[in-house]
């Protein structure tokens, strides 16, 4: 089955819900099948919301995340695979090796709909494995098998030996290099170019001695109304030529971003010492991108299909990708001084094979370069790397991955960088938490800065769109109202990731609530308002901030790196405005009070009767 198969459906039968878990041990290979219980389904729904409940309720507290105790899940929602537009995602949740925090990641692919067609939709792993393995799941069998010959090859080979070995048709996510070597920003992959990249979930299954996870199923979904769902689709499909905001996505994919952080003066340059980029223009922007474009490619069941095919030749050698999309464009760009297309895509495709985050890999080489500019790096190995080195910048990934010599220290993220660095280094060390900051400048729009400030994984693009507030017509520069709004924002994200479907083809479909309240009813059989939606968003952050809480973050933690707040950007709209430490702990008192939280950040006893949030007492 290729990604543009037709998600396979039937009616579902007897006894038969979302939320059968499948439960391995990796350490002595035990396997333990079970379904989570109607209640908890009924609140959590899924993806997101479900891994937040079940993390909180099987992690003990303060658990390394990577020991052997930590848990890996592999999580889908009621929605994943189906006709539903962009519904072939799962959710990664572990803790994070990164930040220490909850960490939620995300990626698409053939896997989230092979475990529901194996009849399972949710994966937890447990224990680690005593030598290099991988686990394969075929219907009910389920198999840890030697990995000896898969360790040390990066992401790609490896997925290319299992298909030959599996089929071509597996559901797959894999590890490379990083993810063995545990660093902190090591990715997971699917499909090649598919990646769960934030917070080192490859790390966390490198820590397990898990190379790759295989799944094939020869079942379908459960779906309780089959012609309501076509109905439903076939309305969404008569809407989609008639949608601005999607037919641009289908045309440039997430490019179509670059230009509107570079006029907003959001972009990222030079380790966010500007915000502008003049010389991306016609060059990394949509149209620079298109230049390069030689198709388009969607995931599974997806009708906004966003990705670029693009080619490019580099170093006399001629290289074909899958993106990049923009937050590679942006920190991988002119982050690091850099506004050349194909060294882009050839970073892209390193980081790809090697199984780094392309955003705190562009981090961390904008943090080194601004650093060894400065002076403050000595290191031989490092020397090279000043804004613009594109061979030094491509070296340095595949030292991070492999851990030689500087890149050793760099594959621990910035902000261990900037500890050991010191000198001043931590005012410019441009993370939250231990998490890298992506592809938005948050001095250009200021809901963005508290934004990254709240969001539970630490610099988070993915809770609230920064650009949005510019393009809502809001006024990018007031923290008035910004509390609300960025709750609002959350709290949209947090029910598409909880059923899980993609934002980015929710948006641009223009999709509201209350159709996704009728799709949810049309497949699962179970009638949800838009109401008891948004009221789970509120319980799912809530329950999320309590992991946080527990592992022993506060409001202190709810903060940006000393440049966000104490340097006005000196380019571009938003050159020499600020909302400064003032601004962002106003808005956090704001927000905590709209979430029903204490000043400090913690969920009132109330809150947790509201929303029936379970908690032993005491544990705050």
């Amino acid at each position: 089955m290729s990604p543009k198969s037709p998600a396979r459906i039937g009616s579902p039968p007897p006894n038969t819900s979302f939320g059968c878990v499948l439960e391995v041990e990796l350490s002595t290979g035990e396997v333990r099948r079970w379904h989570v219980p109607v209640e908890t389904l009924r609140r959590y729904i899924g993806g997101r919301g479900l891994g937040a409940r079940l993390l909180l309720d099987i992690l003990p507290a303060h658990t390394a995340p990577l020991s052997p105790a930590n848990v890996l899940m592999f999580v889908t929602g009621p929605l994943t695979g189906s006709p539903f537009p962009g519904s072939g995602k799962y959710v990664v949740i572990t803790r994070s090796p990164a930040t220490g925090t909850f960490l939620d990641s995300y990626s698409s692919g053939l896997l989230a709909a092979q475990m529901r067609f194996a009849g399972f939709d949710l994966l937890i792993l447990k224990g680690k494995a005593p030598r290099p393995s991988y686990l394969l799941v075929e219907d009910e069998h389920v198999e840890i098998r030697p990995a000896d010959d898969l360790w040390g090859k990066d992401a790609f080979e490896t997925e290319d030996i299992l298909r030959e070995r599996h089929g071509h048709d597996i559901g797959i996510a894999v590890i490379g290099p990083a993810g063995e070597n545990l660093v902190k920003f090591a990715a997971i992959g699917s499909d090649y170019f598919r990646h769960a990249g934030r917070g080192g979930g490859g790390a966390v299954m490198g820590s397990k001695n898990l190379k790759a996870i295989v799944v094939s199923g020869s079942g379908s979904i459960p779906v309780a109304y089959p012609y309501r769902v076509l109905m439903l689709q076939r309305r969404l499909l008569e809407r989609l030529p008639n949608l601005p905001k999607a037919q641009t996505y289908i045309r440039y994919g997430t490019t179509s971003t670059f230009p509107i952080t570079n006029s907003s003066g959001m972009l990222p340059t030079r380790n966010f010492q500007q915000g502008t980029c003049p010389e991306a223009v016609n060059r990394l922007d949509a149209e620079g991108i298109k230049k390069i474009t030689i198709g388009n490619a969607g995931c599974y069941t997806c009708i906004v299909p966003c990705s670029r095919l693009v080619e490019v030749e580099h170093n006399s050698q001629k290289l074909r990708l899958e993106g990049p999309e923009y937050e590679t464009l942006s920190m991988l760009g002119p982050n690091v001084g850099i506004t050349d297309p194909s060294f882009v895509v050839a970073a892209n495709l390193a980081c790809d094979k090697l199984g780094l985050d392309t955003i705190s890999a562009g981090a961390v080489l904008g943090f080194v370069m601004e650093c060894v500019e400065r002076g403050l790096v000595d290191q031989p190995d490092a020397a090279g790397l000043r804004f613009g080195a594109q061979e030094a910048a491509l070296k340095a990934l595949e030292d991070i991955a492999f851990r030689r010599g500087f890149g050793d220290l760099m594959a621990e993220g910035v902000r261990a960088l900037a500890a050991h660095i010191g000198r001043g280094s931590e005012r410019f060390a441009m993370h939250v938490k231990g998490l890298e900051l992506p592809g938005y400048d948050p001095r250009a729009a200021f809901g963005a800065g508290l934004t990254y400030a709240v969001a539970p994984r630490g610099a988070c693009h993915r809770r609230a769109w920064p650009p949005r507030e510019v393009l809502d017509g809001l006024d990018p520069y007031t923290i008035e109202g910004k509390a609300g709004y960025i709750k609002r924002l959350f709290d949209e994200r947090i029910i598409m990731h909880s059923l899980l479907v993609c934002d980015y083809a929710g948006s641009g479909m223009q999709l509201t609530i209350e159709e996704y309240a009728e799709f949810l009813e049309a497949i699962t059989g179970q009638q949800y308002s838009a109401e008891e939606l948004w009221e789970a968003a509120d319980r799912i952050e809530t329950t999320i901030r309590l992991f946080n809480v527990r592992e022993g973050f506060t409001r202190e933690d709810d903060t940006l790196p000393a440049r966000i707040l104490e340097e006005p950007l000196p380019d571009g709209p938003a050159k020499g405005r600020l909302f400064g430490r003032a601004g962002l702990e106003a808005m956090k008192d704001e927000y905590y009070r709209l979430r029903g939280w204490d000043e400090r950040g913690v969920p009132l006893p109330e809150t947790l009767r509201r929303y029936h949030i379970t908690w032993q007492e005491g544990e705050l």
